[in-house]
């Protein structure tokens, strides 16, 4: 998922990071494990996506956010759920309809 940033609005700093918000669109076809994340802006990096489990805007599926390890900019993946379960979606499940609010924080490379 790319997750698209307001012009103008995002990134903005805080102290020496900076944050995002921003909204992206589930993959067409899912891959078990995680959809992987970029932000709109590819000279940024991912430190943190705040996320409990945020929401699709329609309210029926989640995410939790996985990050590749810790240490210095990891990778970020996406792992959906179907509202209401504790099971991954299955594979080659179609998300392209689903739209998510996600936030963070990032650097530049």
């Amino acid at each position: 998922m790319v997750v698209n940033m307001a012009e103008g609005l995002y990134p903005d700093f805080v102290g020496r990071r900076m944050i995002f918000a921003g909204n992206g669109t589930g993959p067409a076809s899912y891959t078990t494990g995680g959809d992987p994340v970029t932000l709109s802006n590819s000279r940024l990096y991912i430190d943190v996506i705040l996320s409990g489990g945020a929401l699709t805007v329609d309210g029926t599926y989640y995410v939790l956010a996985i990050p590749s390890g810790t240490g210095v900019r990891p990778t970020w993946k996406l792992k959906w759920y179907a509202v209401g379960g504790t099971t991954e979606v299955a594979a080659a499940t179609n998300l392209s309809t689903k739209t998510l609010i996600v936030g963070g924080f990032c650097g530049q490379f």
